[in-house]
C-alpha cells in the first residue's frame, strides 16, 4: 500500500527503494512486536536462500527504465492474486525443504518488486505457521529483504543520501502500524482482509501497467 501511495508523488522507479528504506523502520517494530512468536528455522531456511537472489534481482532492477520497472511491477501485482488464489486452494503442505524451495521465487521476485510475501504465504501456511507465528515471519523476512534492497540500492544513484532519508523518514511515521495491526489481526475475519488486499493489489496493478504503457 505504501509502494502505491509514494509512486505518483516521487516516481514509480523510486518507489521500491524508497519503499524499502520505509519499511525497515516498521519491520524492526514489528519484529519486537511479535518476537516471541518468531519461527526461527523457517526463517533462517527462508532467508539464507532468498538473500543472494535478492540482492541478484535488486540489481537487476537498476537495469531497468522507468517504464519497464513500471510494467514488472504492474505485471506481478496483476498476477499475484490470482496466483495466490490457486496456490490457496492447493493447500500444499511443505516442510522446511519445501519452505525453501519456495524461497528460490520469492527471493528472485522481491528484490525488484513489493507484495511477494503474498505468493510466500500459502507455503508457510502450508507449513503450519499461521496468526501471530505468521506476523512474526513476515516481519522478519521483511526486515532482512529491506535491510538488503536498501544496501543495493544506497550504492547506486537511485537512492541517494536526500532520498534514503526521506524513506526512513517516512518509516517512522509508519512505527505505530504493528501495534495497530496486532489489535485489527485480533478483531477482523482473515477473509474480510484478504478481500481488502486482493481489490488494493488489482487497483495498484492497473495504475503501474498504465504508467508503463501509457504513462510520460
Amino acid at each position: 500500500m505504501l509502494a502505491v501511495l509514494i509512486a505518483p508523488i516521487f516516481g514509480v522507479k523510486e518507489s521500491v527503494p524508497l519503499t524499502a528504506a520505509a519499511m525497515m523502520m516498521s519491520s524492526c517494530v514489528r519484529v519486537w512486536v511479535f518476537k516471541k512468536f518468531l519461527p526461527i528455522k523457517p526463517f533462517l531456511v527462508i532467508m539464507t536462500v532468498a538473500l543472494p537472489l535478492i540482492i541478484i534481482s535488486a540489481n537487476f532492477y537498476l537495469t531497468l527504465d522507468t517504464k519497464m520497472a513500471a510494467l514488472v511491477l504492474g505485471g506481478f501485482l496483476f498476477v499475484s492474486t490470482p496466483l495466490r488464489i490457486i496456490l490457496n486452494k492447493l493447500k500444499v503442505k511443505v516442510s522446511l525443504k519445501g519452505l525453501a524451495l519456495a524461497a528460490i521465487p520469492y527471493g528472485l521476485l522481491s528484490g525488484s518488486t513489493f507484495g511477494a510475501g503474498l505468493i510466500l504465504a500459502p507455503f508457510t501456511l502450508g507449513a503450519g505457521i499461521t496468526k501471530e507465528r505468521l506476523v512474526a515471519l513476515v516481519g522478519a523476512l521483511a526486515l532482512g529483504l529491506n535491510l538488503s534492497k536498501t544496501i543495493v540500492f544506497g550504492n547506486s544513484p537511485l537512492l541517494g543520501q536526500e532520498l534514503l532519508i526521506l524513506g526512513l523518514a517516512i518509516g517512522c511515521f509508519t512505527l505505530p502500524g504493528p501495534f495497530i495491526g496486532r489489535w485489527i489481526l485480533k478483531h477482523t475475519d482473515v477473509s474480510i482482509h484478504n478481500r481488502f488486499m486482493d481489490v488494493f493489489v488489482f487497483l495498484a496493478s492497473l495504475y503501474f501497467l498504465y504508467e508503463g504503457l501509457i504513462g510520460n
